[in-house]
């Protein structure tokens, strides 16, 4: 089974906490601004998954979402492994990189957005500053902002921020590409049909099946 809700009636900081009270095996599945999932076992958070983030950069984002609904969903697994030790300290790290996000999220619509030059790299080389010069060779017209934070080995708030001062200086833009699914059909198990519900209680009931 499978429930359904608004995340402006439960907050997924709220969520965590009770699927990890209650002991919840399954997911919490996010769809909103950015939208990713969010793998339990016993209560214990494993794995997170956003936009080709995963782990406590995946959290980061998804704790900015407001607008959106989500389910949690009982059963669903996971092959993968992000997140170890202990899940407040974790959960505290993300909660700070949320603050980051917050501050450049209306700018940057998707991590699957494809940053392109305006302007020659000559030119963008002699415009930008130093620091930036590494993330300007990395921007090709075909790598995503995560591919790019992949290829760098950087956070990926720290690629958004970096293409945001690029975009301020006029030097880069960014296009859409279409949007590659979260994780391969293998890695997880199919959700069932969802059951709106507003009540903790009942949410308490299904965490705990």
């Amino acid at each position: 089974m499978a429930l359904h809700g608004s995340l402006q009636q439960v907050p997924l900081r709220e969520l965590i906490d009770l699927a990890a009270y209650s002991s919840l095996s399954g997911s919490l599945d996010i769809q909103g601004e950015r939208s990713g999932r969010i793998f339990f076992t016993n209560g214990q958070m494993y794995h997170v998954e956003c936009e080709g983030q995963i782990g406590t950069e995946a959290l980061g984002i998804l704790l900015n979402v407001q607008q959106g609904t989500f389910n949690v969903s009982s059963g669903a697994r996971s092959n993968q492994q992000s997140i170890w030790g202990d899940i407040e300290t974790m959960i505290r790290y993300a909660e700070r990189m949320a603050l980051r996000w917050r501050r450049i999220w209306h700018k940057v619509a998707s991590l699957q957005l494809v940053p392109t030059l305006k302007v020659t790299r000559e030119e963008a080389l002699q415009r930008a500053s130093v620091a930036l010069h590494l993330l300007l060779e990395a921007i090709d017209g075909r790598k995503s902002l995560s591919d790019i934070a992949t290829d760098l080995h950087w956070s990926a708030i720290d690629v958004v921020e970096g293409i945001v001062q690029l975009m301020d200086l006029q030097i880069v833009d960014l296009v859409s590409v279409p949007l590659r699914p979260v994780e391969s059909h293998q890695n997880m198990q199919a959700a069932t049909p969802s059951v709106p519900t507003t009540s903790i209680d009942y949410l308490l009931s299904i965490l705990q099946q």
